[in-house]
């Protein structure tokens, strides 16, 4: 025969079965908040280090930039001084824009910031009035400048 529960033992079993539930409910929920909690901490922290890494990187290609712009702003003034000394050897601005391939303009583009610069172009004047008296010996010197 089965055994019979009371009334109060049906009531104590009842509670302590609706205690179990609860104690479930409340543990997958208290996961599920940890999970969300997270979820959330992660994603703001992420977005922080991408910034700060957006504006490292963006700090070290600003400070490349300008050092390649510096070392080709020098290289720039040497090809200009190196126009400006072939002029300085007699060469026309027409015969020099054949030789170094840039419209005639570009070469008295290039002559002119050479003028403005300060630095000096390193003519040796006696290859100067040595090439002079070659050329006029040999043909007489065209002028386009």
């Amino acid at each position: 025969m089965a055994k019979r529960i009371s009334g109060a033992g049906v009531n104590r079993m009842a509670a302590r079965k609706a205690s179990e539930v609860r104690a479930a409910r409340v543990a997958r929920l208290a996961a599920y908040e940890a999970n969300v909690t997270e979820a959330v901490r992660v994603y703001f922290d992420r977005v922080t280090r991408a910034g700060q890494v957006r504006d490292e990187a963006a700090l070290r290609a600003q400070r490349i930039l300008a050092a390649g712009q510096s070392r080709a702003g020098g290289l720039d003034r040497e090809a200009d001084a190196a126009v400006a000394r072939l002029r300085k050897l007699g060469e026309p601005v027409a015969e020099i824009a054949a030789m170094i391939e840039l419209p005639v303009a570009g070469v008295r583009a290039a002559l002119a910031r050479a003028s403005d610069q300060s630095t000096p172009v390193g003519d040796q004047p006696a290859l100067v009035d040595e090439h002079m008296e070659m050329r006029t010996q040999e043909e007489p010197a065209l002028s386009t400048a």
